[in-house]
């Protein structure tokens, strides 16, 4: 009798622990490409983030020129909350380029805090490129993380202007 009381809960252990488990964030990408470069907080107060810049071309193909800005709107589901604040990290990837100070930079890590609201939020991430030395043809990535886990990846390629 022991023993079967023994068995019972050693299969009942890992039952309950899959269950109470948190579920995995889920992720769905509303806007990428390129984005307007003039802020609208009035239209952000009325309908969130993705109306502060609003969507001008969606590609993954970016013109490196002063003055574009680029990057990605995504809804996250499921995710806990804290007085309805969650921090994730956003780690950006990019060409290597020159900064005016003379070193060299590759990306960046900063937190991020997201508005979550009964699991959901929305975050945007990119880039708006602002000076000469950010003008580099190459590969831009950027990576949006819960701890251990990647809920983002999203890719872009910038590319020379072409003439007009």
């Amino acid at each position: 009798m022991k023993r079967l009381a023994t068995t019972l809960l050693a299969l009942a252990i890992p039952a309950f622990a899959t269950t109470a488990a948190h579920a995995a964030p889920m992720v769905r990408i509303l806007e990428y490409g390129i984005f307007a470069t003039d802020a609208s907080e009035e239209a952000e107060a009325k309908s969130g983030p993705l109306a502060r810049y609003p969507l001008v071309k969606r590609t993954r193909r970016i013109p490196v020129a002063v003055g574009v800005r680029f990057g990605f709107c995504a809804e996250i589901t499921g995710l806990p909350e804290f007085e309805g604040k969650y921090t994730l990290t956003e780690i950006v990837r990019h060409p290597v380029m020159t900064l005016p100070n003379g070193t060299e930079s590759a990306g960046w890590n900063v937190p991020r805090m997201v508005k979550v609201v009964d699991g959901r939020a929305v975050l945007c991430g990119g880039h708006f490129l602002r000076a000469g030395h950010e003008l580099v043809p190459g590969k831009w990535r950027f990576t949006i993380s819960d701890s251990d886990a990647d809920l983002i990846d999203e890719k872009f390629e910038a590319v020379r202007a072409t003439a007009r």
